[in-house]
């Protein structure tokens, strides 16, 4: 059986006592089986503002609806970012943005990837006048 296990620790000298630190193992909707499915580590690199889709509702199943996506801002700037968002259609601007990524920010979200265009996942670059890069990999069944 696959495992794929991921952990965060969130530590603050802000407010006294915060000291989060959880541990989850990826399963499948409704089992105790791992996840044994990615579509592999990629890593794109842009230089432009327009947006581009990192994850397409027809890599998944709809019955398969456990998949997780990690995304993570390579970079190092305090002011340049990507805008991370859901939705159909790039043309009609059915894009829903749900944050933003600056240098070295990284984000793991449940994804369920049914067979609808508006789970659609994308990106969008806040600059053109530097290179910025995203990695990014969804864990499936």
């Amino acid at each position: 059986m696959a495992t794929i296990n991921a952990t965060v620790t969130i530590g603050s000298d802000i407010i006294s006592g915060v000291n989060i630190s959880n541990t989850m193992t990826m399963t499948k909707a409704g089992t105790n089986n791992g996840l044994d499915g990615t579509t592999g580590l990629n890593v794109k690199t842009v230089q432009t503002e327009t947006a581009f889709k990192l994850f397409d509702h027809s890599e998944g199943d709809p019955a398969k609806r456990a998949s997780k996506v990690y995304i993570r801002n390579t970079g190092s700037s305090a002011t340049d970012f990507f805008y991370i968002g859901f939705g159909e259609d790039l043309a009609a601007a059915t894009i829903e943005t749900i944050g933003r990524l600056y240098g070295s920010d990284w984000m793991l979200i449940p994804w369920d990837a049914v067979n609808a265009s508006t789970h659609d996942i994308y990106a969008k670059s806040s600059t053109a006048e530097s290179a910025m890069t995203l990695e990014f990999i969804a864990f499936t069944e």
